[in-house]
């Protein structure tokens, strides 16, 4: 069963990657199986999102944003069949600020029965466009960007570890002033696979959109006590996410899509064909018409 580990041991761990001079990646895992594979790649932290669920169902990530079911109720369901798989990694599980029916001291302690040892901002309502009249009547209802920064503080408040993703740069204020442990910067959804983003932003503005986020999140908090991750966009695969990390300050890497859904598509294709590509001898008396 996962261990469950306090923010300063969660911080030590992902020090000592940074030390041996390894990125600190992150993943998404939609069940028990993922997760332990992912465990025995040497990811570092496991997270339990709708939206791993959602793809497991065949749909596209953005599925954690619509009405197709509870977020605290889909993670809650099955939270314990990744935490009965992993052996040693941290693993996080994704809130929805919005829903008024959380009490949220009591959930997370229920997460945490499980081995969960920390939260993040997701779904998130920063994926949907700031300036679209929808985000406009959300952020008007008081169903807005802050509400996932305020749920980030108690998280952190009650000892729990925390990551907050952010899509502009008033978003990584608020934040990294909520005290999260690690800032999540979000390129938008990810490209690639069946079912990934067609619209996406270029590696180059990946790039300064990172950046920009992380000098938001530093101005807003000198301590300099956090540590900055990039996700999304066009980073959908080691060599287009080297590219962005290699020309910002970021120390590592949130892969949801691109770790369980894109390499998974190409392998379950290849290995089907293969085996339909074999030679059959039929015998006499089996009719094929």
């Amino acid at each position: 069963m996962a261990k469950r580990y306090t923010p300063a041991e969660v911080h030590a761990r992902l020090r000592g990657t940074l030390a041996e001079g390894r990125p600190i990646i992150v993943g998404g895992a939609g069940d028990g199986f993922t997760a332990k594979l992912e465990e025995r790649g040497g990811i570092d932290i496991i997270g339990v999102y709708n939206s791993g669920k959602m793809r497991h169902y065949g749909g596209g990530s953005l599925l954690g944003l619509m009405p197709v079911g509870r977020n605290q109720d889909m993670v809650a369901e099955y939270a314990g069949e990744v935490c009965a798989q992993v052996r040693e990694t941290p693993v996080i599980a994704g809130f929805c600020a919005q829903d008024p029916r959380t009490v949220w001291p009591r959930w997370f302690e229920e997460m945490a029965s499980y081995g969960i040892s920390g939260f993040m901002s997701f779904p998130t309502v920063g994926l949907i466009d700031a300036d679209s009249h929808y985000r406009r009547n959300l952020e008007e209802s008081g169903l807005g960007f802050d509400r996932e920064a305020a749920v980030l503080r108690i998280a952190k408040d009650l000892g729990y570890f925390t990551i907050g993703y952010c899509f502009t740069p008033d978003e990584a204020r608020q934040v990294a002033e909520a005290g999260v442990d690690i800032v999540a910067c979000h390129a938008g959804l990810t490209s690639g696979g069946l079912i990934g983003a067609g619209s996406t932003l270029s590696l180059d503005q990946a790039v300064e959109r990172t950046t920009a986020l992380i000098d938001a999140a530093k101005a807003a908090r000198p301590e300099l006590d956090f540590l900055p991750i990039t996700h999304g966009g066009p980073m959908e695969d080691p060599v287009s996410t080297t590219y962005v990390m290699e020309r910002t300050e970021a120390v590592g890497y949130l892969g949801a899509s691109s770790i369980e859904r894109t390499p998974v598509e190409p392998a379950v294709v290849g290995i089907v064909r293969e085996f339909k590509a074999m030679p059959v001898r039929v015998p006499a008396w089996v009719r094929t018409a």
